[in-house]
C-alpha cells in the first residue's frame, strides 16, 4: 500500500508531537500505555492478535464483564491496524467504541484515543483532532464529576449528552431525558430504566408483562382492547385473553406503582395508553431524527446528527419479542437505519473521508452481502484509501458468498467495474 509504505516511524512521531501540542498527553489513562507495546515490533503481533482475541473470547463467556471485553476489542484493533489489515482495524475499533460510550466512565475516553491513533497511521488527521477533543472532554468531564455531589453530577451527565457522547443523549425535540420517568431502549433486547436504574428481569412478574409495556410504548397512542389481544394473546379465545391481558395489566401497573405514584397508564373508552411525556423510548427518538435528516441535504452537521441517530440503532427492534406485528416493523427501522449509513457513507466518499465511508460500508455489507450496489463504493473507498489488497480480498469474498449462498457469480456489470478499478491508480 503506497500510503503506509516507509512512514510507520514518521505517524508514531507525528502522533506522539500532535498529543503534546494538544495538551493532552497528560491526560490519558495508565491503560493507553499498552500501545507502546506493539510499535515496532513486528514479531509481537502475531501473539498480541491471539491473546486480544483470547480475551475477547473469555469476556464473551463471562457474559458481565462489558469493560474488558470492549478493551480487548480495542486494543485488538489496534494490533490489526499495526498489521495493516485496515478494514478489520478500522471497523472492530469503531464498534469497541459504539459500545464504550453506552458504559460512561474512562472506558470511552480510551477507546477514543486508540482509534485516533489508527487514524493518524490511516492519515485522517481532521477526523482525529476531532476524536483528540472529545475524548480530552470526556476525561475532564468523568474526573470533575466524581468531585461533585449527585446533583452536579446529573448537571454533567446533560452536558455530555448534548454532546452526544452516549446513547441516551440525543432528543429530537429537545426535550431532556430528565422529564420523563421510564425510558425504554427497544433496539435490541428490550431494557427499561427509571431514571438510571434499570429494571432487571426480576423485577418483571411475567414475561408479558414486559411485553404490554412494550406494546403500548410501541403504539404511543389509545389501543383498543381488542388490538392488544390480538398483538399479544393472537393463539387464545377471547375471553381466555381478555382475562390473561386484565392479570397482566394489574401486574404492570402494580411493577410502576413502585417508583412512582402517577398514573402511567391511562383508560378511555375501553381503549389504553402510556401517560404522554412520560416514557421516551429510543425508538421514537431514532424514527424522528431519521426521518428529518434524510429530507434534508447532507452537510457537516447533519452528518453528526445522523450518526447519534444511528448509536441508538443497538440490533433488531424489539428482538427479544417472537410476535407476528413486530416483523414487518423490524423491516421497516432496518431499511431506514441501513439507508441512513448508505447516505453517511455516500457523503463521506464524496468529501475523501475515506475512513469514516468504509466503517459504515463494511457494516452495510455484513447486513445486505449481496448487495452490488454497496460492493461498488466499498471497493471504491477501499481504492481511495490506497488499499489494493483490501479491494481484491473484498471483492474474492463478494464473490465466494454468492457463490456458496446463491449458486451465482457476479452480474457482467460488476466484474467490468472491478476490472476497471484494478487498472486504475490506486491513490
Amino acid at each position: 500500500m503506497r500510503l503506509y509504505e516507509n512512514c510507520g516511524l514518521y505517524l508514531e512521531e507525528k502522533s506522539q508531537a500532535y498529543l503534546e501540542n494538544n495538551g493532552l498527553l497528560n491526560n490519558q489513562p495508565p491503560a493507553f500505555g499498552k500501545v507502546d507495546y506493539f510499535n515496532n515490533q513486528p514479531s509481537a503481533l502475531d501473539s498480541a492478535e491471539y491473546y486480544f482475541q483470547r480475551g475477547v473470547e473469555a469476556a464473551q463467556q463471562i457474559g458481565n464483564d462489558r469493560y474488558f471485553n470492549i478493551l480487548n476489542r480495542s486494543f485488538l484493533a489496534l494490533v490489526y491496524s499495526k498489521k495493516g489489515q485496515w478494514v478489520e482495524a478500522l471497523a472492530t475499533g469503531e464498534k469497541a467504541l459504539q459500545d464504550a460510550l453506552t458504559q460512561g466512565g474512562m472506558i470511552a475516553p480510551i477507546c477514543e484515543m486508540i482509534l485516533s491513533t489508527i487514524l493518524i497511521e490511516i492519515g485522517d488527521h481532521r477526523e482525529v483532532k476531532k476524536r483528540l477533543e472529545i475524548s480530552a472532554e470526556l476525561l475532564n468531564l468523568h474526573t470533575s464529576s466524581i468531585k461533585k455531589n449527585s446533583g452536579a453530577l446529573s448537571q454533567s451527565n446533560t452536558s455530555i449528552k448534548h454532546k452526544n457522547f452516549s446513547l441516551k443523549q440525543e432528543v429530537v425535540d429537545q426535550e431532556q431525558t430528565d422529564s420523563y420517568l421510564f425510558r425504554i431502549q427497544m433496539f435490541g433486547p428490550i431494557r427499561v430504566f427509571h431514571r438510571e436504574q434499570e429494571l432487571d428481569a426480576t423485577s418483571w412478574r411475567t414475561v408479558k408483562t414486559r411485553d404490554l409495556l412494550a406494546y403500548l410504548a410501541h403504539q404511543d397512542k389509545p389501543v383498543s382492547t381488542d388490538r392488544i389481544l390480538e398483538a399479544l394473546w393472537p393463539d387464545f379465545e377471547p375471553d381466555k385473553a381478555s382475562a390473561l391481558f386484565h392479570t397482566t395489566l394489574y401486574y404492570l401497573r402494580r411493577l410502576l406503582q413502585q417508583f412512582t405514584d402517577k398514573e402511567i397508564i391511562i383508560r378511555g373508552s375501553k381503549r389504553y395508553q402510556l401517560q404522554p411525556g412520560s416514557i421516551l423510548t429510543d425508538q421514537r427518538q431514532f424514527k424522528e431524527f431519521a426521518h428529518l435528516a434524510l429530507e434534508k441535504t447532507m452537510t457537516r452537521t447533519l452528518a453528526t446528527k445522523l450518526e447519534a441517530a444511528i448509536l441508538l440503532y443497538q440490533g433488531d427492534y424489539l428482538e427479544d419479542l417472537d410476535y407476528q406485528w413486530v416483523i414487518p416493523v423490524q423491516e421497516e427501522l432496518r431499511n431506514l437505519y441501513t439507508g441512513l449509513k448508505e447516505k453517511l457513507a455516500v457523503y463521506y466518499l464524496e468529501n475523501k473521508l475515506y475512513s469514516k465511508a468504509m466503517i459504515h460500508l463494511h457494516q452495510l455489507m455484513a447486513i445486505k452481502p449481496y448487495s452490488e450496489k454497496l460492493l461498488r463504493l466499498l471497493l471504491t473507498t477501499l481504492a481511495k484509501m490506497g488499499d489494493q489488497s483490501a479491494v481484491k480480498k473484498q471483492y474474492a469474498a463478494y464473490c465466494h458468498t454468492i457463490a456458496e449462498e446463491l449458486g451465482l457469480q457476479p452480474s457482467s456489470e460488476i466484474i467490468a467495474f472491478y476490472k476497471e478499478l484494478c487498472k486504475s491508480n490506486w491513490s
